[in-house]
């Protein structure tokens, strides 16, 4: 695509972002009940199940008696109207059946894109249909790429979530994907309200630019004290890549964008534990696999429960036991963790222990968070070169890609830079 034609799409897109931005200034928290919803659109999600240059994979509920659902995308154009040669697909409907009654969740993978295009949709059914949306394919050489890292959002009050998601996103506007590192929600399991407020507050973001989260151990957690269920909301509303190990499929899992390989794991051996009892042993070959035979120069990973911890008594060490000798042996550069609500970074780390360059070992960071919860009794540990605690507010991580060159970036929602550095691998 020629640059002038890049930049008329792109200010096309952005023009869009803000009026939908500014249009939806307040979240909506859905539990009121089954009775309320309705045939329209609700929840719509963009997240990736294949290749990033050619496909898109775009999510929704409706009621459950609106089993038909279609998809309709036409390449923008600088006018951007939603004319000419528009396309419609079918989608695939399923039950998703809740605390809050019976709906249907929508989806369709749109393939045979072209790279480096951005097109406009709308989803929905005869008389229903959303407002028209972009999103954007990656190109075949992506020179430069950025995206967005976000710290637990699990809250009593997904305004908060709300607020720094939308200030994150207005301040990077040419950020690509965002992702979450895992406690999106707070209960997880037969608590449709905590995810009706979660996707309420994100909605109009996670509609222009695709989602790849993970699984934290409240996405398990089901309203019983101290009962626990895999993470099987989470897997029905955020359609992922299907190529991780068996009984893990949509929780673990890895894509490829521009010149970086991601791969997102599940560390939530103590509450899934009792379904797949090898659910580690299975991620760490598979895992092994998956790096083995990436081509790609950059290699960032995440997982929730950091193998580094900040709090003073060990834990997670079967984690860091069974996934950094893997992550050491192929030189992840990057390793991006949750659980804590703390932002910290450590010295770059192989075998446990300091090295002098980031080329002999992987970095890794505590993302903070995004929601209410904050730690205010944590601290830092030996391994780390940078800490912040966000009690006074909430926390997001930019991460920049220029060739051979990462910079990330951790700012507090206020826009205050808490941290900033960088990986150079022509150094």
């Amino acid at each position: 695509m020629l640059y002038k034609e890049w930049f008329s799409h792109r200010l096309l897109v952005i023009m869009l972002v803000v009026a939908l931005l500014s249009g939806s200034a307040t979240p909506v928290l859905c539990s009121e009940g089954p009775a309320e919803v309705a045939a329209a659109p609700k929840h719509i999600t963009l997240t990736w199940t294949d290749d990033t240059r050619t496909t898109q994979t775009i999510t929704w509920k409706t009621a459950v008696t609106s089993s038909n659902g279609q998809v309709q995308y036409v390449e923008a154009t600088a006018d951007g109207s939603f004319f000419g040669n528009v396309k419609t697909v079918a989608a695939k409907a399923e039950l998703f059946s809740t605390d809050l009654g019976d709906m249907t969740i929508h989806s369709v993978t749109l393939t045979g894109l072209k790279p480096g295009i951005h097109y406009l949709y709308r989803v929905g059914y005869g008389a229903e249909w959303s407002e028209v949306r972009s999103f954007a394919t990656a190109a075949i050489n992506v020179p430069e790429f950025k995206f967005l890292v976000f710290g637990d959002s699990q809250s009593d009050n997904y305004d908060i979530w709300h607020s720094v998601l939308y200030q994150a996103y207005e301040a990077n506007l040419d950020a690509v994907f965002l992702t979450n590192v895992g406690d999106l929600v707070e209960v997880g399991q037969q608590d449709c309200a905590q995810w009706d407020a979660w996707f309420d507050a994100a909605q109009q973001v996670i509609g222009t630019i695709p989602i790849m989260p993970l699984t934290g151990n409240h996405e398990t957690y089901t309203p019983v004290w101290g009962e626990r269920s895999m993470p099987t909301m989470f897997t029905a509303q955020f359609k992922l890549p299907n190529n991780g190990p068996e009984d893990l499929v949509g929780q673990v899992y890895s894509f490829d964008y521009g010149n970086v390989h991601f791969v997102m794991l599940d560390s939530q051996e103590r509450e899934e534990g009792r379904f797949v009892p090898d659910m580690l042993e299975r991620q760490q070959a598979w895992l092994e696999k998956d790096l083995a035979i990436t081509d790609k120069p950059w290699k960032i990973v995440f997982f929730h429960r950091p193998p580094y911890h900040s709090k003073s008594a060990s834990e997670n060490e079967s984690i860091r036991l069974t996934f950094v000798p893997v992550l050491d042996r192929y030189h992840v550069d990057i390793v991006f963790n949750g659980h804590e609500h703390v932002y910290a970074r450590t010295y770059s780390l192989s075998n446990d222990a300091m090295v002098d360059r980031p080329d002999k070992g992987t970095i890794y960071i505590t993302a903070g968070r995004s929601g209410t919860k904050a730690n205010p009794n944590i601290c830092s540990n030996d391994w780390h070169e940078a800490f912040y605690n966000p009690v006074d507010e909430p926390n997001y991580i930019t991460v920049k890609i220029i060739g051979d060159l990462l910079t990330v970036k951790a700012f507090k929602q206020s826009g205050a830079l808490i941290d900033s550095w960088s990986i150079d691998k022509t150094k």
